[in-house]
């Protein structure tokens, strides 16, 4: 018995008579698309916009403020990273530094989108200079503004409504505060009330993928 009359042999024992070998072969290629298709991924990145310029130390919040030199350096670096990557879309705060780095990452060949979800910190003390940061959200219940709480509230909606209807790979071009809420959120802990040296906080001009399956199982590069 040659090894095509084994085979044969072989599929009408598993499959018999109901399946002829072509059916079988076709069967088993359907299977290895499905099976494909179910282990597509789909990569989120998060970046946070180049560094800008601050000369006086100023709590910059929506302000429009240019990047630096190094934060141009910093996004067209970010633009090369992405070259390969197949972006599909940036969704970008439209706070000025934002729209650079969204810029100059696009490079007049991806579309930007704009969403007030991933706009900076509203804050009180925007335009001040504050020389202690533990206390930055304590004012918030006495002269409004967000608290971290807000923002991670409008950030994991925005992330969690953006994933469910984009198919392809996209990036989300927003500042500090917002990006870490999300990551707080993904890493499932707790956001802390103040800001210092925090693990895990987006430094300018940097880039973070995470990966999203089919079923929404989320990993974090």
């Amino acid at each position: 018995m040659n090894v095509q009359q084994y085979r044969n042999e072989y599929v009408e024992q598993v499959f018999p008579k109901r399946f002829s070998m072509e059916r079988f072969y076709r069967r088993r290629v359907n299977l290895v698309e499905i099976f494909c298709y179910n282990e597509q991924m789909q990569s989120v990145y998060l970046v946070r916009h180049g560094e800008y310029s601050n000369p006086r130390n100023i709590l910059a919040g929506r302000l429009p403020v240019e990047l630096s030199e190094i934060g141009i350096t910093q996004a067209e670096k970010l633009r090369e990273f992405f070259k390969d990557k197949n972006i599909n879309v940036i969704y970008s705060s439209a706070v000025h530094r934002c729209k650079q780095t969204s810029e100059i990452i696009a490079d007049k060949k991806i579309s930007i989108k704009y969403d007030t979800r991933l706009l900076e910190t509203h804050s009180a003390y925007q335009g001040y200079w504050v020389k202690d940061w533990s206390h930055f959200f304590d004012h918030q219940q006495e002269l409004g503004g967000e608290s971290i709480e807000d923002i991670q509230k409008r950030i994991v909606a925005f992330f969690e409504e953006v994933t469910k209807k984009e198919e392809g790979n996209f990036i989300i071009c927003s500042h500090g505060d917002p990006l870490y809420a999300l990551l707080c959120f993904l890493f499932q802990k707790s956001v802390p009330g103040m800001r210092s040296e925090l693990p895990d906080y987006p430094q300018t001009g940097t880039a973070r993928e995470i990966i999203v399956d089919d079923h929404g199982s989320i990993t974090i590069a």
